[in-house]
């Protein structure tokens, strides 16, 4: 779909479109009483090498075996080039995660309703906000889309826990499908999935990290193959950060508004970060970071608090790249070996912070936290 053209009559017909593949993989699932079994099966089932699974319900065996494939049009290059950002930017890259990139999602009003009763994100939020994490390292990591890594088999998992949001969701007496759309719609997954391959560049610029156009565009490649092996249709993946910044805000303008759902979501990130943080003197860097990256209108749309004093040691911190050398950026060696080691102790750090175990999207039985 060329630049600019993304019409409300355009987007209202993806809102009734879900995931053919992944949803035929669950239904039959289901159908067949085997979703616990399938469950366990696919614990263990994490490295992008693995063999599939034997015995797999048939639509479950094909959904693996077709959204493994990466497009032809994926370009190596670029994924080995995105991959550095990670290490060399993880702590900006976090922080926009969680205090913009959600918030926005959580403004959404009509996707925030599938998330508040999936009460994954309301209750269980610091494993749920980890397997986050965990996600973003394994399909950003070096190789983490190719045989050796985990991104493929991560995303793959993911995927299925949006059909199973859809199946259960959609069975619910009080969903308003004429209102709200259909569960975890082709317009809520573009949305999501712009929130990190444009979100995160301009969260970071917010921070003091202008990222090179090259760096830019790789991160931003990377994520539209994520995207297509999460089941974005290539209507709403575009392939370009322009186009992507243009679909992302049209999106933003149609679905942003003020629900109960939204602010429930955002105050259980707003909790998990005053919670990690060391003592009362933090208490306001959820509210100042989230209104930073955001803006204010956006965050009055969840209800965060106003911002604090926290906000002038963010602008000082911003001013002085959040102590990354700017300098390092120009010398690509040092820029490598900067990224390379950054990435090794975010995840040493992420495993320390999970008690040696890796908290990884699991497929669903149903839509408690318990899931």
């Amino acid at each position: 779909m060329a630049a600019g053209r993304w019409t409300d009559e355009q987007l209202n017909a993806l809102r009734r479109t879900g995931d053919p593949l992944a949803d035929a993989a669950i239904s039959e699932t289901y159908a067949l009483g085997r979703q616990e079994q399938v469950r366990q099966t696919l614990l263990g089932f994490g490295r992008n090498s693995d063999a599939i699974p034997d015995g797999l319900p048939p639509q479950l065996q094909r959904y693996f075996e077709e959204s493994a494939v990466l497009p032809g049009w994926a370009d190596a290059a670029l994924l080995d080039r995105s991959h550095v950002l990670l290490g060399r930017y993880q702590s900006q890259i976090v922080s926009t995660l969680l205090c913009g990139s959600l918030p926005l999602c959580y403004g959404c009003g009509n996707g925030a309703q599938v998330l508040a009763r999936s009460q994954r994100l309301t209750s269980g939020v610091y494993r749920r906000l980890m397997e986050t994490a965990q996600f973003v390292v394994d399909v950003l990591d070096k190789g983490g889309l190719g045989p050796d890594g985990r991104g493929l088999r991560s995303a793959q998992k993911i995927r299925l826990l949006h059909a199973t949001m859809r199946y259960h969701t959609s069975q619910l007496g009080d969903w308003d499908a004429d209102t709200w759309g259909l569960p975890v719609n082709q317009e809520d997954l573009a949305g999501t999935l712009m929130s990190f391959s444009v979100e995160i560049p301009r969260g970071l610029a917010r921070l003091g990290v202008e990222l090179p156009r090259q760096d830019r565009d790789a991160l931003f490649h990377t994520w539209r193959v994520i995207g297509h092996v999460l089941g974005v249709t290539g209507e709403v993946n575009p392939a370009t950060f322009d186009d992507g910044t243009q679909m992302f805000d049209t999106i933003l303008a149609r679905q942003q508004r003020p629900t109960e759902a939204g602010t429930a979501l955002t105050k259980a990130v707003l909790d998990f970060i005053r919670d990690v943080l060391p003592g009362p003197a933090f208490a306001g860097v959820g509210p100042t970071l989230i209104r930073h990256l955001i803006g204010d209108e956006a965050a009055d749309l969840v209800q965060v608090p106003a911002a604090d004093a926290t906000k002038a040691l963010l602008q000082a911190q911003s001013a002085l790249n959040l102590g990354y050398s700017k300098g390092s950026d120009a010398v690509p060696v040092v820029a490598n070996a900067a990224g390379e080691l950054g990435t090794v102790i975010f995840k040493s750090g992420l495993r320390l912070t999970n008690k040696g175990r890796r908290h990884e999207w699991q497929v669903p039985t149903g839509l408690t936290a318990a899931t």
